[in-house]
Parts: C-alpha cells; structure tokens; sequence
C-alpha cells in the first residue's frame, strides 16, 4: 500500500519529506538522496543512496 503525504514547495524550491516516509525509507539528516523524474511514469522518484553505493562515487 503506498503511502502519500502532501508537501509545500519553499521559495528556494525545497520539500521536507515527511516524518513516516522518512521512517519507512530509513532517510536521517545528512543522508544523499538521488532525485530522478520518470519521464515513462510522470513522477519524481527520490531513492536512498546506500553507504555501498556512497563508497563507490
């Protein structure tokens, strides 16, 4: 089941991701995110990036 939230959009074109999609995504603060727009699906997609993953930029 998908979980949703509405966010707004700050001046400087920031969005806090909610508390429980945090939570669920296991995001804290100073974590590296990758943004990408699904072009196919019409969606932003923000995707954890691993510490493997850290490791290997």
């Amino acid at each position: 089941m998908p979980v949703e939230d509405i966010v707004k959009v700050s001046r400087n074109f920031q969005v806090t991701i909610p508390a429980r999609i945090r939570q669920k995504v296991k995001v804290r603060e100073g974590d590296l995110v990758r943004v990408i727009y699904d072009e196919n699906e019409n969606v932003v997609k923000i995707i954890p990036i691993s510490r493997e993953e850290l490791e290997k930029l």
